[in-house]
């Protein structure tokens, strides 16, 4: 019970009621974990306690998904507790199955540690979580600058509580192609739980999330290693320190991993990729029985529609494993050809409903650079991303100034990535050679930090490759540390991993930082030399104490590697903490994205007040809010925070605005697809006629007019042509007649 009284308190700290975080957490619970551990059980589990949890918190995701869609679109919701209870009964009941029904199953009692640190990892995953990312993010309707892509999400997760498939809540008649599994899940659990969706969203579901991410992390770990010792080291590395490799104060790494707020689909992708370790692992080792099978296929299935990244990177692994097999067994491994064609045959199909992120994606090889310390004030290239030729436009005017630097650039990426990317160097080793397992564990991560160097999507977009692979990387490098951890003596991997702590915290307290370098030269002190210096401490060390070579030396890099990333990650950690424990501070009311409270609060009395399937018509497009051409048309926060169905909203996101870039220009300031149904929005505001207001009543099906003071004048003839239903200092919202 502790876990859970202290995610309810902490988030108490955060805002939240604690009566809605307890129902929340109580229906994740059962409606999640619970049937998505008895299931996996049933059809793989039974080999521990740890991977029972782990693996079945993520396939409770498939239970969770199937029974959504299936009483969502009969139009019962709240039926997901009927099939629940039916699934616990039919457990209770089938003297077959009841035996999986207990505390730990048919598998064996975990050790006497066991308990102690997965509470322990648990506790210090929620606090990070809160303290770093929710403490931040206000629940409506604070006045707050929060990132638009949360507005967008939450208006799926509102269309999603009553609508299977969605629509595009931002275009009236529009199809949404888009992977919106993890909006789903939010939908799911708000209306089985009675919880907004604002509030699940930005809070509660980031939670259960990371409790997901520490589970499935260690069921990873455990399953890799086939050591229970591993699990917890590897789940503390998915949910508790999932950070890149910082050395220096400036310039900041990721040290939040794959969470993010704004981007739920990119968390859960993380969890997915995590959780089809269970059963890839127990394929590729010839130990999967038909259950096995049935929980990879419904694995593969939710990762069609959790992230684009997914199963490319599925694909990757299977085919470096398939190459391994192949050549060391001498013949054909039709088991990964069964599992790659699998992956295959849902890539495919998902990408007729569930890809849309990807249109407006190109090959450009270095663009991930574009986003990269330094990268812009010195190559003064400010390309927009998903333009130009082939490479990177720096690259590519060959300036071997500028190629320096993009090597530069090259290495800092990668080296800051080691804690994932060391695990490559232990394939070569054995025993770790001889399994297939990790084979495709090093296809994936491959996979992953190399696609984001060959793709350029709008938005940059293309990072969500690399952290999709972040936890599963690391949990591969702990794995293969312990594989060949018995050809090295404790004391010399003890002696690795300090002077990794030392050198990595002598170099944050004085290496000096410049962030406003505008060369070649001070990118290389800034971004290479501390690497250097570790890289040549740890051979000086290592060199010192080994007396074996292979196996030894892998372990001791990789436990310096590690050791070397964790200063940066506990200050940081820890000073969170305490910007946490102080009031926040007070908005900045002149970022783009800031709302005030007036906005949100006619947003809220509108989700009371509205029918599920009426429809708005307003003067909100872009952020800031006022219309003008070019303008960035990324307001999501109307259909955000009242969950309605709008004529048209901000477009930046639709499939027909990103299909038509154009050349040199942001997909956030081009003309509206729709340009009629712009040019009715503006005149229902600012110039209503009867004739146009009818026209949007009996022939759109517009039943509402959401006029913001701050987007535009709103005429007052509105008050003579329609209804007004609620008004504040910025907002008017009208009921047509």
């Amino acid at each position: 019970m502790l876990v859970p009284i202290t995610a309810v308190l902490l988030l108490a700290w955060a805002g939240d009621p604690g009566g809605e975080s307890i129902r929340f957490f109580a229906t994740w619970l059962l409606a999640v974990l619970l049937p998505g551990t008895l299931l996996w059980r049933v059809l793989a589990g039974g080999r521990s306690v740890t991977q029972d949890l782990g693996f079945g918190a993520v396939l409770g995701l498939v239970w969770q998904l199937a029974t959504w869609a299936i009483c969502t679109a009969i139009g019962l919701p709240l039926l997901q507790w009927a099939a629940t209870v039916l699934l616990v009964l039919t457990f209770i009941l089938v003297p077959g199955l009841r035996p999986h029904f207990g505390l730990r199953g048919i598998a064996p009692a975990p050790p006497r540690w066991w308990h102690a640190l997965l509470v322990t990892s648990l506790l210090l995953a929620i606090l990070r979580t809160v303290a770093v990312l929710l403490r931040a993010i206000p629940l409506p309707p604070e006045a707050a600058a929060r990132n638009q892509d949360i507005w967008y999400q939450l208006g799926l997760v509102h269309m999603l509580t009553h609508h299977v498939p969605p629509p595009d809540p931002a275009a009236l008649g529009e199809p949404l192609i888009y992977h919106w599994f993890a909006t789903a899940s939010m939908a799911s659990g708000s209306v089985m739980s009675d919880v907004d969706p604002p509030q699940v969203l930005m809070h509660q579901w980031p939670i259960i999330m990371v409790i997901t991410l520490v589970l499935a992390g260690w069921a990873a770990g455990e399953a890799l290693s086939e050591r229970s010792w591993v699990g917890p080291i590897a789940g503390a590395f998915a949910g508790v320190l999932p950070g890149a490799l910082q050395l220096a104060v400036t310039p900041k790494a990721n040290l939040v991993g794959s969470q993010s707020i704004q981007s739920p689909t990119g968390t859960m992708a993380a969890v997915v990729m995590l959780g089809l370790v269970g059963p890839t692992v127990l394929i590729l080792r010839r130990q999967a029985g038909p259950g096995v099978w049935v929980a990879m296929v419904l694995l593969l299935g939710l990762a069609a529609g959790t992230k684009p990244t997914v199963l490319p990177i599925m694909l990757a692994g299977c085919a470096v494993a398939g190459v391994f097999s192949w050549f060391s067994e001498r013949r054909p491994p039709w088991r990964l050809a069964a599992v790659t064609g699998l992956s295959a045959v849902f890539l495919l199909a998902s990408s007729f409903v569930l890809i849309g992120s990807a249109q407006g994606s190109r090959i450009q090889f270095l663009a991930a650079l574009r986003v990269l310390p330094y990268y812009r004030v010195v190559t003064g290239d400010a390309s927009l991303p998903a333009s130009g030729g082939w490479t990177l436009p720096s690259v590519a005017s060959g300036d071997s100034r500028l190629i320096l630097f993009a090597a530069v650039l090259l290495t800092w990426y990668l080296v800051t990535q080691t804690p994932r990317l060391v695990g490559l160097f232990g394939l070569r080793i054995e025993p770790v050679r001889r399994d297939p397992a990790y084979w495709w564990i090093g296809g994936c991560v491959a996979a992953g930090t190399c696609l984001t160097l060959v793709i350029s999507q709008q938005g940059y977009s293309e990072y969500y490759f690399l952290s999709a692979i972040l936890a599963l990387g690391t949990v591969g490098t702990v794995a293969v540390g312990a594989e060949l951890g018995r050809r090295a003596d404790l004391l010399s991997v003890v002696i690795a991993g300090w002077a990794g702590v030392l050198t990595a915290s002598a170099l944050y307290l004085w290496w000096p930082t410049n962030q406003a370098n505008r060369t070649v030269a001070g990118a290389i002190v800034g971004l290479v030399v501390p690497f250097a210096i570790l890289a040549a401490v740890g051979a000086v060390v290592i060199l010192l104490i080994n007396r074996a070579r292979g196996a030894a030396i892998c372990v001791q890099v990789i436990a310096l590697t590690i050791a070397a990333g964790l200063p940066a990650q506990l200050v940081y950690n820890v000073q969170a903490i305490g910007v946490a424990a102080q009031p926040r501070s007070a908005p900045n009311e002149a970022q783009r994205i800031y709302l005030t409270r007036d906005e949100q609060a006619a947003m809220l009395w509108l989700h009371d007040h509205k029918a599920d399937d009426d429809v708005a018509v307003t003067n909100v497009f872009c952020m800031p809010a006022k219309y003008r051409p070019g303008c960035p048309d990324d307001a999501f926060w109307v259909s955000g925070l009242s969950g309605i169905q709008q004529y048209l909203g901000g477009w930046a996101y639709t499939p027909a605005n990103l299909g038509a870039v154009e050349a040199g220009k942001s997909f956030l300031a081009q003309p509206s697809p729709w340009p009629d149904r712009l040019q009715d929005s503006l005149d229902a505001v600012q110039q209503p006629t009867p004739e146009l207001l009818a026209r949007l009543k009996n022939q759109v099906g517009v039943d509402w007019i959401v006029a913001d003071l701050r987007a535009g004048p709103v005429s007052p003839e509105l008050d003579r042509l329609a209804v007004r239903a609620f008004s504040n200092s910025d907002m008017r919202i009208y009921r047509l007649r």
